[in-house]
């Protein structure tokens, strides 16, 4: 009976071990793509703006312009 219980509490470890690794993977995975997309965000003159309100999520492109000839006006 022991020997039971030493064997599925070796085998429930593995199992959590193996849950930890693979999100480990998978964060570290996000991290990466985040990372990239940075880059390129940076290295565009194209910008994506997420505006999130509600659960709802609306991605606007924004592109950068000349602003030397804009005045700005106060209301």
């Amino acid at each position: 009976m022991e020997v039971v219980i030493i064997v599925v509490s070796s085998l429930l470890a593995a199992a959590l071990l193996a849950a930890v690794v693979y999100k480990a993977v998978e964060m570290k995975k996000r991290i990466d793509q985040s990372k990239q997309e940075v880059q390129q965000i940076e290295q565009s003159e194209q910008y994506l703006l997420d505006i999130v309100q509600d659960g709802k999520t609306v991605r606007i492109e924004c592109v950068d312009v000349n602003s030397d000839n804009v005045e700005l006006v106060s209301k």
